[in-house]
């Protein structure tokens, strides 16, 4: 069995680092606000998709495949601006300042105008988080 873990606090404009490691055919998500799913995936070898390894869930596609393969250890960089995100997958910019269009699926409410907490998926598979640093972004 696996859980969902999420900050006590809510965020509105941020950076967040962290370090990925997704089991064969894993499937995770780093939740925005609670409200936004840059996707956790084993989609190495795959084509360019937004339901891949760091693409805004059903919205918006990474620019390039650079997952690696399951079992090794992965780096995002996700900042998240008003209601624009920039994400960067094992120091390669695949998402540049997009505007995000809608929640995603498996949001925590639809109010996109509030701040929310940072939510890490965990109920489909197990994953592995570690680093995880999180900056204000200060405008």
């Amino acid at each position: 069995h696996y859980g969902n873990l999420r900050t006590e606090s809510d965020y509105e404009d941020f950076n967040i680092t962290l370090e990925v490691n997704v089991v064969p055919e894993g499937n995770s998500g780093v939740y925005l606000r609670g409200i936004y799913e840059v996707q956790v995936m084993d989609s190495f070898g795959m084509e360019i998709d937004p339901h891949h390894m760091g693409g805004i869930y059903s919205r918006i596609a990474p620019l390039a495949a650079v997952e690696k393969p399951a079992g090794e250890w992965q780096t995002m960089d996700i900042t998240l601006v008003d209601r624009h995100v920039t994400v960067k997958l094992n120091d390669t910019l695949i998402i540049d300042n997009q505007p995000l269009q809608g929640c995603t699926g498996g949001a925590l409410w639809s109010d996109e105008s509030r701040p929310g907490p940072i939510y890490l998926q965990g109920d489909h598979a197990g994953v592995k988080y570690r680093n995880i640093v999180l900056r204000p972004v200060v405008k």
